[in-house]
């Protein structure tokens, strides 16, 4: 069964779910949850693998144990770079997060906006992590020679990429890709390798729990009878509950993320008003080349008289 919900993402000027900037005052409610430092805080913290957990199990349907983070969330890695005044390299650090479980390998990446070749990039993650494996020997079983079997300890890997954008053409939020023989409707004879796609601007969701998701996802906000771990998540990104150091990440990001927006509106202004021109010099041209007078050409183009001497 499939649940049809709608979640309305909020529009404030300048700002991302849950979170608004003006001039001069940074005032924030909560931090965006698909920004890099609430992604990582949340998801990605030792005192937060509860949260993580959570998350798996309710995209993959699978139990959770041992759950090990690689790289864990750290304040210190985000005040360098606000110390170094490299504010460009702080609003572009990768939100991703990577794990390891008792049965199987984790990551996960959030991209808010369509980038080219992104379906490549989303393949060479978990590819490069279920190859990494070979070399490790801790995960490999010994034959009866005593020699190591390499390939025993590849794990299957599960990859979830939470997009802020339509990537498939259909409505349904999720799509989990596994290897797979069309031609037989057979799957592979292991499960290896779990893609994931959750797209936040589609409605159609499968589980309430993964409801739940899409909603704090979206806006920051926990229903009541969510989860306790999504409402760990919601509290955790409460610009109340977070440190000093972290609201001064939170406020050093809004600002560079606001100097973003505004520098791409700008340059997609001047592409439509270089465009713009073009076109009027174009249709200027085609007629002056049917003998209209310049003086009207002019007139029907809103172009200088001076210029349209100038192409006859």
């Amino acid at each position: 069964m499939k649940i049809w919900y709608h979640s309305r993402i909020r529009a404030i000027s300048v700002q991302h779910s849950g979170s608004h900037y003006s001039e001069g005052a940074c005032t924030l409610d909560r931090i965006s949850p698909t920004g890099d430092l609430a992604f990582k805080k949340v998801l990605a913290s030792e005192e937060n693998k509860d949260v993580l957990a959570g998350l798996i199990g309710d995209f993959f349907n699978v139990e959770v144990e041992e759950l090990a983070i690689e790289n864990p969330y750290s304040i210190d890695a985000y005040m360098e770079l606000i110390k170094g005044e490299e504010i460009t390299v702080l609003r572009n650090t990768l939100k991703d997060v990577a794990a390891t479980f008792k049965t199987a390998d984790f990551v996960s990446e959030c991209q808010i906006k369509k980038t080219r070749f992104y379906t490549e990039r989303s393949l060479l993650y978990p590819l490069e992590r279920f190859c990494r494996n070979y070399d490790k020997s801790e995960h490999m079983q010994i034959d009866k020679s005593g020699r190591p079997n390499r390939y025993s300890g590849m794990k299957p890997v599960y990859s979830l990429n939470i997009l802020g954008y339509n990537h498939f053409d259909d409505e349904d939020a999720l799509r989990i890709f596994e290897l797979y023989d069309p031609e037989r409707n057979k799957g592979f004879e292991k499960c290896l390798l779990r893609l994931g796609y959750f797209e936040l601007k589609k409605p159609n969701v499968e589980t309430q729990n993964q409801k739940h998701w899409h909603d704090y996802f979206n806006t920051g906000a926990v229903s009541p009878d969510a989860p306790e771990y999504i409402q760990k998540a919601g509290r955790i990104i409460d610009f109340v509950n977070l440190t000093e150091e972290e609201r001064t990440v939170a406020k050093s990001l809004e600002r560079a993320q606001a100097d973003y927006d505004l520098e791409m509106y700008s340059s997609y202004m001047d592409g439509v008003a270089a465009g713009v021109a073009d076109e009027k010099a174009k249709t200027a041209k085609i007629m002056l080349g049917r003998g209209f007078q310049p003086e009207v050409v002019a007139e029907c183009t809103e172009l200088p008289l001076e210029s349209v001497l100038a192409m006859r």
